[in-house]
């Protein structure tokens, strides 16, 4: 018997495509070729699409089709986002509506099974009418960018999802995004809707497939009707401003026609945002004549969008970053790990330091000193001001290499620092005031180390000297019982030691064999002396200047000390009382090393202050044992993970074993798996390197939430874990693998008479109950299967 192929009308595809929410048709159905989409992880929302009766298929020769990787048109995504609207705010849209946009929706073509959702998209400056074209005849494929902002403007209009003043991506691809999706296309990343891929590029101009409208529709509809939303007495309304009055305590009366009604309203400052292009504008900006939308309930408003300005509104922002580049077109700031550009207005007005300066200039001091920028951008993002003031972490001591009427420069490590001089700097040493004029006639001859104080305009308002070289001042190159050695600039001098020679470090009284041996074991001085008649040393003080030994490799610290291991020996050193540390180029904070130092191995790099403490902690992260999968370079034999909150790329081996799941799979395949990881569910690897530190082995596996144990009810296969701050049960499959680790923070001793677990729920409770009596952390790792159920378990102690 021939088989035949049952083809769906237009119409009837639509309607099983978009049917009805309240009423799921096909509950827990299982599409025939579920397993043709191109990331499993697209399986599940599926599958709840088709539960939720917002996807139900095609049905060919008695068996249902999901097509995954087919196109969704702009009709069906209007309609996908008016269902889920329409299921969240528990109303239709009305005839009248309907009726008002008819003629416009009928002049374009549009189907008339998505005339509902196309008027309710008009209505609520969802959709506009010049984008109507892109509906006409329901068969023109929608690309990601476009359905991104049907949905995010969809979002807007309900209370805790608005837009954001200033709104910016930061995709590769950012570039071929318009400037008016930005702001929705933000908000549907900020609530983890709709994101990148794993080249962190949106491809705004790519046709959405119908697994990746199952993801964005499943989760808006479980970010709005399961959660209930916020507001149910809201209304919207939008008309042309016919009276407005801004008061004198920031308060708005607004009168509007709408829908050939006038309405009064009154919004109270602070309780009222008020924007224009995605962008807040002050309440004093909206003028009559100008098109208004606004969201309110009763007499008071709540939102005010203005969609057409009758006079124009000025739009600027303000942004601070970290200044890595400047050109005469173009300037590259650092917004935490991620570099941006933007473009300079024409007219552009730099200010260096408080003072006018030029783009050359500025691009000349970036050579010696790292600047922080405040930038002020059009509605464009054109920035028509840089403000650049000296970045507060710059070294503040150092060696002065040059001293002008309004600045001083010093040098740290192999770079020099530019600050400006408060107009009352004062200079010191020991203790006591030294002229200005004398401190710049001097400080090329004398060789002048000095610890700078900044002011809240990060101007230096104090210059402590902490060592200087001439006759009687230098760096201890020599010391014995008899006699010492120290250099000042290119000259070597020497002196006997008087037989009661004083001698004090760092302030504190000590002897001549305590420097010598402190010395001796790698820390290096400075020294001042005073002589008596016959030239002897009868006075020796000694500041620490810094470490020889000051890079190694970081083998135990804790609040008060660190000891690294440099050259086969170790070295223990104190801690200052404020240290800046940095890891992998990210300012941290020592307790940050104190937790992750047993777990991962670091090479640090320390500086010293004046008193030989450790002031600064510059530590790399030499490798990562496991972490969140975060990039794979094939070509390159790169591989990046995210461990301990900091991204750790490593080199592969030119041969490398990978899992994924339990099932031997190729790097290319891993490759395309991390293509589709985003949000919850993430690919987390434990890594397995080889004698050359390459990464020889990738142990992978899907996780899709991670949290505290709190309770195992064994009885109904069923676990409660906080996640972000939440309590939630999960259902254990009976295939479940169940894997347990203790992390260095605890203490194998506690677990060892638990050592032994079983593989169900029985050894997961024994787990807990050890956790619990000594009193460490128990967090889950858990990776669900299509149906959601558990699969896999990783407990971690600790």
């Amino acid at each position: 018997m021939k088989k035949t192929k049952q083809i769906l009308t237009l119409a009837t595809t639509a309607s099983l495509l978009m049917g009805s929410i309240s009423v799921p048709a096909y509950a827990a159905t299982t599409f025939v070729d579920i397993n043709t989409v191109t990331w499993s992880g697209f399986k599940p929302f599926l599958n709840q699409a088709a539960e939720l009766g917002l996807m139900s298929g095609y049905e060919e020769n008695g068996k249902r089709y999901c097509k995954p990787r087919n196109n969704v048109t702009y009709c069906e995504a209007v309609q996908l986002m008016y269902s889920i609207m329409k299921a969240y705010t528990k109303q239709d849209v009305n005839d009248a509506t309907v009726t008002k946009w008819k003629p416009v929706i009928s002049a374009y073509n549009i189907p008339t099974w998505a005339y509902k959702a196309t008027a309710y998209g008009l209505e609520n400056s969802i959709l506009t009418t010049a984008e109507l074209n892109k509906l006409q005849g329901g068969t023109k494929a929608a690309n990601r960018e476009d359905v991104g902002v049907i949905f995010g403007k969809a979002m807007d209009t309900v209370k805790g999802y608005d837009v954001k003043s200033g709104a910016t991506l930061g995709y590769a691809d950012k570039d071929a995004i318009s400037a008016t999706a930005v702001p929705y296309l933000e908000l549907l990343y900020r609530v983890n809707l709709m994101v990148g891929d794993s080249d962190n590029k949106f491809n705004p101009k790519k046709n959405i497939t119908r697994a990746e409208m199952a993801v964005l529709s499943v989760k808006s509809y479980n970010k709005l009707v399961e959660n209930k939303g916020t507001e149910t007495n809201r209304k919207t309304a939008t008309g042309t401003v016919t009276d407005c009055k801004t008061m004198q305590n920031g308060d708005i009366f607004l009168t509007m026609t709408a829908s050939g009604s006038s309405l009064s309203l009154f919004g109270v400052k602070g309780k009222v945002t008020a924007k224009y292009n995605g962008q807040t504008i002050a309440l004093s900006d909206i003028k009559t004549g100008d098109t208004v939308k606004v969201t309110y309930e009763g007499q008071y408003m709540s939102s005010i969008t203005v969609t057409y300005s009758k006079n124009g509104i000025k739009q600027t922002t303000e942004k601070k970053y970290e200044l890595k580049d400047i050109t005469d077109s173009k300037i590259t700031v650092k917004d935490g790990s991620t570099e941006k550009k933007f473009y300079l207005d024409d007219d552009v007005e730099i200010r260096l330091d408080g003072k006018k300066s030029t783009v050359s200039k500025l691009s000349r001091a970036l050579e010696d000193t790292s600047y922080d920028v405040t930038l002020t951008l059009d509605k464009d993002e054109y920035v028509l001001k840089v403000v650049a003031v000296v970045n507060a972490n710059n070294p503040t001591d150092g060696t002065v290499t040059d001293v002008e009427d309004d600045e001083i420069t010093i040098k740290s490590g192999k770079k020099e620092y530019t600050y400006t001089l408060a107009s009352d700097v004062e200079v010191t040493y020991n203790g006591n005031t030294m002229k200005f004029s004398k401190f710049q006639r001097n400080y090329d001859d004398s060789n002048f180390v000095v610890s700078l104080k900044l002011d809240k305009n990060n101007r230096v308002s104090e210059i402590k000297i902490t060592s200087m070289e001439d006759d009687y001042n230098g760096t201890l190159t020599f010391l014995n019982s008899k006699r010492i050695e120290f250099t000042a600039g290119s000259k070597t001098y020497q002196y006997n030691l008087s037989d009661d020679v004083t001698v004090r470090i760092d302030g504190k009284k000590s002897s001549v064999s305590a420097l010598r041996e402190s010395y001796r074991d790698g820390k290096a001085y400075t020294v001042s002396v005073d002589t008596n008649r016959d030239d002897e040393v009868t006075e020796l003080l000694a500041v620490s200047k810094f470490s020889s030994n000051n890079k190694g490799k970081l083998s135990k610290i804790s609040k008060r000390e660190l000891t690294i291991v440099a050259k086969e020996k170790d070295y223990t050193y104190g801690l200052a009382d404020d240290v800046d540390v940095t890891i992998n180029g990210k300012n941290r904070d020592v307790s940050d090393l104190i937790d992750s130092y047993k777990d991962y191995s670091f090479n640090v790099t320390l500086g010293f202050d004046k008193n030989g403490d450790v002031c600064e902690i510059t530590a790399e992260m030499a490798d990562a044992k496991e972490g969140y999968l975060r990039d794979l370079v094939e070509d390159k034999r790169t591989i990046t993970v995210t461990a301990a909150g900091l991204n750790i790329k490593m080199d592969l081996a030119s041969s490398v074993t990978v899992k994924l799941g339990g099932e031997s799979i190729s790097l290319t395949k891993l490759n395309s798996e991390l293509d589709y990881a985003y949000g919850d569910s993430q690919i987390y690897v434990e890594l397995g390197y080889n004698g050359s530190g390459e990464v020889k082995t990738i142990t992978a596996f899907w996780e899709d939430a991670r949290g505290e144990l709190v309770s195992v009810d064994r009885r109904a296969d069923e676990i409660e874990v906080r996640v972000n701050g939440s309590k939630k049960t999960f259902e254990i499959s009976t295939r479940a693998e169940f894997v347990y680790k203790l992390s260095a923070a605890a203490d194998a001793d506690d677990y060892k008479r638990n050592l032994r677990y079983d593989e169900d729920l029985y050894g997961l409770q024994d787990f807990l109950d050890a956790c619990s009596d000594a009193r460490d952390d128990c967090t889950v790792a858990l990776t669900k299967d299509s149906k959601g159920k558990i699969v896999r378990i990783c407990a971690i102690a600790g």
